[in-house]
């Protein structure tokens, strides 16, 4: 026996002579660690930096990288990368707050190195994820700037998170736009720029992905002071974001400005060593935005749209100088990052808590989608009879039966089956009747226009139904806008695509620290772009929900020649698409001006005359009655319906969120999928128009394998809003 054992061992051997050479050593790289998010904040369901961490004497050779999380709904989901050294940077999308993370390291010639990774509380560089509706405020410079004491001060619902994740430099900022999807607002403040300049600016990847997260919706506070001479050179990569053409620095003798728009009592302090205060601020020539702060003709504070997102610009450091030494820096930072915004009224509904299954704006968007024409859920009570005939059939009838007309007990044992089986079968086609057999997709779409520049920003959100167990390679493709003459296209369109979770910690919720019974073990894949997805599985009669926000640019948008005269907009807007929009309003400033349907080819003039009411009105239905028992007249709105399928209904409450109430209105979160609220906009200089284009005009559809998946009769709902400038009033001429 003992011979046989060593020939066996010799002859296995001899098979794998190769096996001990591809066993990773000690100098070979293997991953060992994971830095995740922004110093380790970052939020749930949306895209998040993932770094990877090797160790061993030699780098990282060529080959891949993968990582696998689980989805929303719990379906591991996994993104690769070609690996040519460090550091190794990936995009993935946490389904939970507290997550498994598996690393996969491919090499030519070498077994696969896995190594499996999870969320704790303890772990500073992959603890667990914020909420989808929280606040994620990244801070660059050498303290958190006052942040934390501005958040601090206000007072806000126990179960909204603000999370503050404070960078040294910028050379920790991701490389991709859509990076940012979890930053609600990121705030640099140059004080330390000065020897050191290349270890803090961004490279020009991080820079020109920052101003695309910018273009498309993103915020960005700039603080720069002393240093706007360094920070606004031509080669710096932040020189982009100055509000205007930088002219000098020059000395600030009063501070004023900066008390009166923190709304502070306290004076700015004196630097130690001086008798008289002075800041080094710059000075800028042909500026654009609004003023909101300044000191004789030094602009402090300005506000500039750039096209859907926008820059605040403050002229001094928060991180040096007399302000990093100010007691009421967390009051300026309150007002530049828009914390002290007013409240608004409570709902009728009050304080009543009604559970629909969601607890956001997404959410009640993703519950609307999830219902299909010619699919419907079975009623109770047939659920109930058939449930009662069963037992009466398989209890009283089949003793009955066999005891008075068969008279032979021993049968049941083939009645028993039987009956079962005939159930079995009549359930199904129950269930076939109601559900069908054909895939089904509830659609709906918002297409942004920035007219000034010819961007055009898409979201896409979908509502997929699979009568059988199928997977499912998906994609989307923007087309055209409509033009009248149908010459002009979108120019290449950059799509991202991925799945739409759940808020919240019930069943199925990204905020649940439970794990989900997932029958789905093996993963499916993103592809590197992150704008396709391969092996999708969807169980039989059951639903996924999808995402999709893409950008493109085209020639086709309204031609409008506004102007503002008494705070008004004054001028013409010409509809040039192809199609008519229904329902059209145009909001600036506090105010809106119900247009009706603009007809292609067709123009509106606004002016002094046109009726007009307040945003907040119209988006609340807010009216004056008078309350007899109190004898006096009082404010009251009319309550949102957070039971409405209505996706329209659903849109117009998220695009102006913020401007309409926020939460304490709705009663629902707005924090996921936020960047489809464009409210701080108004504030600066910018008209928006909205309106809803016809049935049948799709400005992109999702594809199956490259195939359109959407059948004739499913549902798709567009909405179109035009982001539009308008010109200040001219100044009289000079006699």
């Amino acid at each position: 026996m003992a011979t046989w054992t060593c020939k066996l061992l010799l002859i296995g051997l001899l098979l794998v002579p190769s096996t001990a050479d591809a066993l990773p050593g000690p100098s070979e790289s293997r991953p060992v660690g994971v830095r995740v998010g922004f110093a380790g904040c970052y939020k749930v369901g949306v895209w998040t930096p993932v770094e990877v961490l090797f160790s061993g004497r030699q780098p990282p050779g060529a080959g891949k990288v993968t990582i696998t999380v689980p989805d929303g709904d719990g379906v591991p989901s996994r993104v690769s990368a070609p690996l040519r050294g460090e550091p190794v940077l990936l995009y993935v999308r946490f389904g939970r707050i507290i997550s498994d993370l598996t690393v996969e390291y491919h090499k030519t010639g070498y077994p696969v190195v896995r190594q499996v990774f999870r969320a704790s509380p303890g772990n500073a560089d992959f603890p667990p994820a914020v909420a989808a509706d929280g606040k994620l405020i990244v801070v660059v410079g050498a303290d958190s700037l006052g942040v934390n004491q501005a958040i601090g001060a206000l007072h806000r619902p126990a179960d909204e998170q603000t999370v503050v994740a404070s960078l040294s430099d910028c050379r920790r900022l991701p490389d991709k736009w859509y990076g940012y999807e979890g930053v609600d607002t990121l705030v640099i403040s140059t004080g330390q720029v000065n020897a050191a300049e290349a270890d803090f600016m961004p490279s020009e990847p991080q820079a020109a992905a920052l101003e695309r997260w910018i273009a498309l919706g993103g915020r960005l506070v700039l603080c720069v002071g002393s240093r706007a001479e360094t920070v606004f050179s031509e080669d710096s990569t932040l020189a982009r974001f100055a509000p205007g053409r930088f002219d000098r620095t020059v000395a600030l003798r009063q501070t004023g400005a900066f008390e009166t728009f923190a709304g502070s009592s306290a004076p700015v302090p004196c630097p130690a060593g001086q008798t008289r205060l002075t800041m080094d601020v710059p000075r800028f020539a042909e500026v654009s935005g609004v003023v909101e702060a300044g000191e004789a003709d030094l602009l402090l504070v300005i506000r500039t749209a750039h096209r859907f997102g926008q820059i605040i610009f403050l002229a001094a450091e928060l991180d040096h100088g007399p302000l990093a030494e100010w007691r009421d820096r967390p009051k300026l930072i309150a007002r530049l990052l828009d914390l002290d915004t007013d409240g608004a009224e409570e709902s009728d509904e009050g304080t009543a808590v009604m559970h629909y299954g969601f607890c956001d704006m997404a959410g009640q968007l993703r519950s609307a989608l999830d219902r299909f024409d010619g699919v419907r859920l079975a009623p109770f009570w047939l659920v109930a009879v058939l449930i009662v005939s069963y037992l009466l059939v398989i209890g009283p009838v089949d003793y009955f039966f066999l005891r008075k007309c068969a008279g032979r007990m021993q049968w049941t044992w083939a009645t028993f089956p039987a009956v079962v089986l005939a159930f079995c079968v009549l359930a199904y086609l129950l269930a076939y009747r109601l559900k069908g057999d054909e895939v089904r997709m509830h659609q709906a779409e918002l297409i942004d226009v920035d007219v000034s520049s010819g961007l055009v920003r898409g979201a896409s959100w979908a509502g997929v139904f699979s009568p059988r167990m199928e997977e499912f390679n998906l994609s989307l493709r923007p087309n055209s806008l409509g033009c009248r003459d149908h010459r002009s296209r979108l120019c290449d369109a950059d799509v991202t695509i991925s799945w739409l979770g759940l808020l919240g910690s019930a069943l199925g919720g990204m905020n649940s620290k439970t794990s989900t019974l997932v029958l789905l073990a093996e993963p499916y894949d993103f592809s590197p772009g992150l704008d396709a997805m391969q092996g999708v599985p969807i169980q039989t009669w059951s639903t996924k929900s999808l995402t999709s926000r893409w950008y493109a640019r085209t020639d086709v948008c309204l031609d409008t020649k506004l102007v503002e005269q008494s705070l008004s907009p004054v001028g013409t807007i010409t509809n040039t698409l192809g199609f008519p929009l229904a329902d059209c309003v145009l909001a600036y400033r506090r105010w809106a001006y119900e247009l009706g349907t603009i007809e292609s080819g067709r123009s509106v003039s606004l002016g002094p005359m046109v009726k007009r009411s307040e945003l907040k009105t119209l988006l609340t239905g807010r009216k004056i009655v008078f309350e007899e028992d109190k004898d006096k007249y009082h404010q009251q709105s009319t309550p949102y319906d957070r039971s409405s399928v209505d996706v329209a209904y659903i849109l117009r409450a998220m695009m102006f969120f913020e401007a309409a109430g926020g939460r304490r209105y709705t009663g629902l979160s707005g924090g996921y999928q936020n960047f489809v609220d464009l409210s701080m906009l108004l504030k600066a200089d910018r008209a928006i128009l909205i309106g809803r284009a016809p049935a049948g005009n799709h400005a992109a559809e999702w594809l199956r394998d490259g195939v359109p998946l959407a059948q004739k009769n499913d549902e798709h709902v567009t909405m179109y809003r035009f982001v539009l400038p308008v010109a200040p009033c001219p100044l009289p001429p000079d006699p």
